[in-house]
């Protein structure tokens, strides 16, 4: 019993157990463990590429913005010529169709009409 406890002895000095501070994690734990770890950090650098890819789209879509407001106010300045325009070439008073209808009318009806006076 005496040798047996001097080679356990000897053993446990020649092969000492790795201290474990806090927890210890199997082989296979470690393998799973550094599979996640991997995987995971797959993942953040597809998703830094997509984050890069969003913020060239965000910068692509503030110039589409600042193109489009260029655009909207030529479109409001060109409405307001259009208006200006249009109370430009408005007709007057004495362009009225009407009147020229009824001026025509009565040089036609009053000579008539005089004429038919002079008996």
């Amino acid at each position: 019993m005496r040798k047996f406890l001097t080679v356990l002895l000897i053993f446990s000095f020649l092969f000492p157990q790795e201290p474990c501070d806090g927890e210890c994690y199997t082989d296979e734990e470690a393998r799973n463990i550094e599979a996640y770890i991997t995987e995971l950090e797959q993942k953040n650098t597809s998703n830094s590429l997509i984050i890069k890819n969003l913020e060239e789209q965000l910068q692509l879509y503030l110039q589409q913005t600042q193109i489009d407001s260029g655009i909207v106010a030529n479109y409001i300045e060109q409405i307001a010529l259009q208006e200006e325009l249009m109370k430009e070439l408005k007709p007057k008073w004495h362009e009225n169709k009407y009147l020229w209808y009824s001026m025509g009318i009565a040089s036609m009806i009053v000579p008539i009409w005089a004429v038919g006076q002079i008996k």
